[in-house]
């Protein structure tokens, strides 16, 4: 199993694991640039689609610069990468569908563990893009290895900071969605997670004082409260906060400090995880030492293997 994990390890380091969260500034031959979220670039006709303010424009690659569209050839070859990792791994990636009143369409990465032993931590992550397929896949690796279900949907996405109808909408799709995973997949009660990546850690945090659940801890990569106006916010207490950060990601580094006292007042533990990058995921090893850390597993086996 420590071999496996290990060559998996350097499959997956081969791949560039430093693409951002999907929303850019976009740099076009015309000199304009674009504050966008991408949504998709396909290879075969050499299109873009690009999100901005909820409208969904489509550029042809020749219309970026030579940068940009470089970029997209390495998102779209970074895809298919997580599509030959999907083989390699042990567990199985699934694709689902809620008939509760949304229906939510559902990733969910089982562990080979989970054959085994039902008893497994579950996280559900956000994505700030709404890619929940995408950032599953990113996290397999680190699931595999510490035995954790992890859950994300495509129908959570970032609304600019400020609450609005759209954030109604979605904290009710989750409140909807939640009580199905639950039931569908057995889990330990007690380490039940939260998480995401930038705009995706803030509605984790939101998250854990608007649905009431013993939560375990929060996974937050590259995510802040929004400053002192949102301190006095109900979240979570008693958890294990894992924030990850880039050392280059300069905003969400620099309310580590704020954030760190509101959940500390909330008997939170809060530990900082850094890594070489800006607003980016981290590298499967940075999750698998984060990870481990919130799901309080003592020793890291798997990081030292036996010398023969």
């Amino acid at each position: 199993m420590i071999l496996r994990f290990l060559y998996l390890l350097l499959f997956f380091l081969s791949i560039n694991l430093h693409a951002n969260t999907d929303t850019r500034w976009w740099s076009m031959v015309d000199g304009e640039t674009i504050h966008a979220e991408l949504v998709l670039y396909n290879p075969t006709e050499k299109i873009a689609i690009l999100r901005k303010d909820e409208v969904e424009t489509e550029y042809p690659i020749e219309e970026f610069s030579k940068p940009d569209a470089a970029w997209l050839v390495e998102w779209a070859e970074f895809s298919n990468e997580l599509d030959q990792l999907a083989k390699q791994v042990k567990g199985e990636f699934n694709h689902y569908q809620t008939d509760g009143e949304f229906g939510c369409d559902y990733y969910v990465y089982l562990p080979s563990a989970y054959k085994e032993n039902k008893d497994l931590p579950l996280l559900f992550l956000f994505h700030p893009s709404g890619k929940g397929a995408r950032y599953v896949k990113r996290m397999m690796l680190s699931a595999e290895s510490l035995s954790m279900i992890v859950v994300s949907s495509d129908h959570f996405y970032n609304t600019g900071g400020v609450w609005d109808k759209a954030d109604d909408r979605m904290l009710s799709i989750f409140k909807d969605v939640l009580p199905i995973v639950e039931a569908k997949f057995s889990h330990d009660k007690d380490k039940l997670y939260l998480g995401g990546s930038s705009g995706g850690a803030l509605r984790a945090y939101q998250y854990t004082g608007m649905v009431q659940r013993p939560w375990a801890g929060v996974w937050a990569n590259g995510g802040w409260l929004g400053g002192p106006k949102y301190y006095g916010w109900n979240y979570g207490k008693n958890m294990r906060i894992a924030m990850i950060n880039g050392n280059q990601d300069f905003a969400a580094n620099r309310y580590v400090a704020g954030d760190t006292r509101v959940f500390e007042k909330n008997g939170c533990t809060v530990e900082l995880f850094s890594f070489e990058g800006g607003h980016s995921v981290p590298t499967p090893m940075v999750q698998y030492k984060s990870l481990l850390w919130m799901l309080n597993i003592p020793n890291p086996k798997s990081l030292h293997p036996k010398k023969k």
